[in-house]
């Protein structure tokens, strides 16, 4: 037996790494979420939507899963849909439903360095205005997908105010 032309371990990871797509998340203070499940990624956006906008003083209801929405903002019944950030630089909102009884779609888009986001009015949604809506799997036509480039995303910063035009809330006390 001789010795092999080639280490069989080392070209097999120099293959891996050629097929691999790039990591934009190995050195996010956010990678942990890329490794949680679908549905405590949903919960951990509902909760961050929630807290972030209390900490703004815009009121917000505590929803759970069983609710018909995510949660009541001012009033206003949300879907809120979270996504990370892929390699191809979009971000897929998955479940997107027309059947719940919704105002507006809110999507939360988790990047490596920053949170970013975007809302439209459900009616929006079904025409198309949002972006394209594909079906979650072939035959049915309750769930749908929405993709979004980052650059159709906003800064998580601009939520706050954006909602208090939308919504027609009062601006906040600056005397405070």
């Amino acid at each position: 037996m001789g010795t092999s032309p080639v280490d069989p371990i080392g070209l097999m990871v120099d293959i891996i790494k050629s097929h691999a797509p790039e990591n934009i998340w190995i050195t996010s203070p956010l990678q942990a979420y890329r490794g949680l499940g679908n549905t405590n990624r949903g919960e951990i956006g509902e909760e961050f939507i929630r807290q972030f906008l209390k900490a703004h003083g815009i009121a917000v209801s505590h929803g759970n899963r069983a609710s018909i929405t995510d949660a009541k903002i001012e009033g206003h019944p949300f879907e809120i849909k979270t996504a990370s950030l892929g390699a191809n630089g979009t971000f897929q909102f998955n479940h997107v439903r027309l059947d719940r009884a919704y105002e507006y779609l809110l999507c939360l888009g988790i990047c490596p360095e920053e949170i970013v986001y975007n809302i439209w009015r459900k009616g929006e949604v079904a025409e198309g205005k949002a972006g394209r809506l594909v079906r979650m799997a072939e035959g049915q036509a309750v769930t749908w997908k929405l993709t979004k480039k980052l650059n159709a995303m906003a800064p998580i910063k601009n939520l706050p105010d954006n909602l208090r035009v939308i919504l027609d809330l009062p601006k906040p006390d600056s005397s405070e």
